[in-house]
C-alpha cells in the first residue's frame, strides 16, 4: 500500500536516526498545530519558541521518541545542542511539488493527501492549483458521508495492540475517534467489541505498571491525576494558573469539546485513579497525592485540600480561589492558583442510558455550559489553563444487580456508582465472590472493593452509562494545556 503524504513525512523524519533534530522550515508547514499533534502521535514532539523553551524541551526531552526543533535559523543553537543534533532543512514542496503551493500550504490535511495521491507531472499554476483543489474537496465531501472504515479502525487498533512499546496515549485516540464517529449507528458494536479487547491488553498493563504509575516522576508531565499539583507547582511557580475539572469526562466527549477550544493548546493522556470513582480520583486531583480512605467526597473538602496544598507551597488564601458549580470571574488581578470544577456533566452521564444519550446529552451541555467563554475570560486575565477530568465512564452492561445479604455492608464508601462496591469487612466481599465465582475474570478485589474490569456493572439494565471500574474507557483521561497567549 502506498505511503500517504504524513506518513511519508514522519518516515522521512525517522530516517536520520537522530534522538534530536534541528529543522529549518521556512514555509512553517510543520508549525501547524494538526500535524504538530499527528507527529507526536507518531513519537515526534515538535518544539518552537524562544531559545529558552526549546533548550527546556532538549534537556527534558524523552528518551523513546524524537525531539524537532523549529526554527528558521539553524545555525542559532549551542554548541551542545548541535553537537548533539541534525541539522536538516524542511521544504513543503518537496513532498507535493507540481501545486502552486501557497494556495495549498493551509489546507485541511484530508485533501492534502488527496492531492498528494494525484501526483503532477506538469507544474500548475495558481488558477489551475484552485480547479484542482476543488475537486479534490469534493471528493472529500463524499467521502465523508461515507460509513466510518471498521476494517481500517481493527488494522491500526491491533497494529497498535501488538507493538512492544504500546503507546497508550494513541491507542486511546484510535479508540475515541471510532467510538464518536460510530455512535448511534449499526457498526459501534463492533467498535465496541475491538474495544473491549484492546480493554484486556490494558488490564495487562495496569497489572505490569499502574502501581510504579502512582510514584512517577511528575516533572516532565503528571502520569496520573495524583501527580498533577506537583507538575504544576513544579513548571509553572510563578505563573497564573487556573485548573478546570469537568466531573466524569471521557476522552471521546474531549474530542466533542476539543474543535471549540482555542488551538493553541498541548494534549496529554493520563491515568485516572483506580477504582474510578470520584471520592478516591478527584480527591487525588486535589490532595496532589495519594487518597484517603477516610475521605468524605464533597466540594468544601475539595477547596480546603486544593487551598493546604497550594498554602504549602508559599500561595496565600487570597491568592486562591476554588469554584465548584457557581463560576466567579470577578477580581482576578490577585489570584494565581484557581480551581473550578464543572459536575454537571457527570449527572447528564448517570441520567443516561447508552452513549447515544450521552453523545447528544455532551453536545447539549458544551453549549449550555458557557466553558467556552469561561476560558476566553481565564485567557484575557493572563492565566494558563489546564482542563482535565477525574475519570471517564463507560456504556456498561448489566450483570445483575445485588440482591438481600449481598447488599449488607456496601456503604463504605459512599460510591454510587454500579461498577463498584466496598463492603465494611472483608469476609463480606471474600463471601461475595465464593458465591459468584462467574465474575472471577471480571473484577478486581482491593482490600474490602470489588471492581469491574470488564464492561459489567452491578445493575438489572440492559445498558447504563456509569464509572467505578478498572477499563480503559474510565481510566485513560485527557490532561490539556491551553496557553494564554
Amino acid at each position: 500500500m502506498a505511503k500517504g503524504l504524513i506518513q511519508l513525512i514522519v518516515d522521512d523524519l525517522k530516517i536520520h536516526q537522530s534522538d534530536v533534530i534541528l529543522i529549518e522550515n521556512n514555509d512553517k508547514f510543520l508549525y501547524r498545530e494538526d500535524i504538530i499533534k499527528i507527529l507526536k502521535s507518531n513519537g515526534i514532539e515538535i518544539v518552537y519558541g524562544t531559545n529558552i523553551q526549546q533548550r527546556i524541551q532538549f534537556e527534558l526531552r524523552e528518551k523513546d521518541s524524537i525531539l524537532v526543533l523549529l526554527s528558521q535559523d539553524n545555525t542559532s543553537y549551542l554548541e551542545d545542542i548541535k553537537n548533539t543534533s541534525k541539522a536538516v532543512l524542511f521544504f513543503f514542496n518537496d513532498y507535493l511539488n507540481g501545486y502552486h503551493i501557497p494556495s495549498i500550504i493551509n489546507l485541511e490535511i484530508n485533501v492534502l493527501e488527496k492531492l498528494f495521491i494525484k501526483k503532477q507531472i506538469v507544474m500548475l499554476n495558481k488558477n489551475e492549483t484552485l480547479n484542482a483543489i476543488a475537486n479534490a474537496q469534493t471528493e472529500s465531501d463524499i467521502k465523508s458521508t461515507i460509513k466510518f472504515n471498521v476494517e481500517e479502525f481493527e488494522t491500526l487498533l491491533n497494529t497498535s495492540l501488538i507493538s512492544e512499546n504500546k503507546n497508550w496515549s494513541v491507542i486511546s485516540r484510535i479508540i475515541s475517534n471510532a467510538i464518536l464517529n460510530t455512535i448511534g449507528t449499526k457498526q459501534f458494536e463492533e467498535i465496541l467489541i475491538n474495544v473491549n479487547k484492546a480493554n484486556e491488553i490494558f488490564q495487562e498493563t495496569l497489572n505490569s505498571f499502574y502501581q510504579q504509575t502512582k510514584v512517577s516522576s511528575a516533572v516532565k508531565k503528571p502520569k496520573i491525576v495524583s501527580k498533577i499539583l506537583d507538575y504544576l507547582n513544579i513548571n509553572y511557580p510563578v505563573s497564573k494558573i487556573a485548573l478546570i475539572v469537568i466531573d466524569g469526562l471521557a476522552f471521546w466527549q474531549y474530542e466533542l469539546l476539543k474543535t471549540q477550544l482555542p488551538e493553541t493548546k498541548n494534549e496529554e493522556v493520563i491515568y485516572s485513579w483506580i477504582p474510578s470513582i470520584t471520592q478516591l480520583s478527584r480527591q487525588a486531583i486535589f490532595r496532589g497525592g495519594i487518597p484517603h480512605t477516610d475521605y468524605k467526597q464533597g466540594p468544601a473538602n475539595e477547596e480546603i485540600l486544593w487551598k493546604k496544598y497550594w498554602n504549602a507551597k508559599g500561595i496565600n488564601d487570597f491568592e486562591i480561589r476554588y469554584n465548584h458549580e457557581t463560576i466567579n470571574l470577578l477580581n482576578l488581578d490577585y489570584i494565581k492558583r484557581f480551581a473550578i470544577v464543572f459536575k454537571d456533566l457527570d449527572e447528564k452521564m448517570h441520567s443516561s442510558t447508552d452513549y447515544n444519550d450521552l453523545l447528544k446529552l455532551t453536545e447539549n451541555w458544551i453549549e449550555r455550559s458557557n466553558i467556552i467563554s469561561v476560558i476566553d475570560e481565564l485567557k484575557k486575565a493572563g492565566f494558563t489553563i489546564f482542563l482535565t477530568t477525574d475519570h471517564g465512564n463507560i456504556q456498561a452492561k448489566g450483570w445483575r444487580g445485588l440482591k438481600g445479604r449481598e447488599k449488607l455492608g456496601t456503604n463504605k464508601s459512599g460510591s454510587r456508582s454500579e461498577r463498584h462496591i466496598e463492603y465494611t469487612e472483608k469476609w463480606l466481599s471474600d463471601e461475595f465472590i465464593t458465591n459468584n465465582p462467574e465474575l472471577k475474570d471480571s473484577v478486581v478485589m482491593e482490600d474490602q472493593a470489588i471492581y469491574f474490569k470488564s464492561d459489567l456493572s452491578f445493575s438489572n439494565k440492559e445498558t447504563l452509562v456509569t464509572h467505578g471500574g478498572a477499563h480503559i474507557l474510565e481510566v485513560l483521561i485527557p490532561f490539556i494545556k491551553i496557553n494564554n497567549g
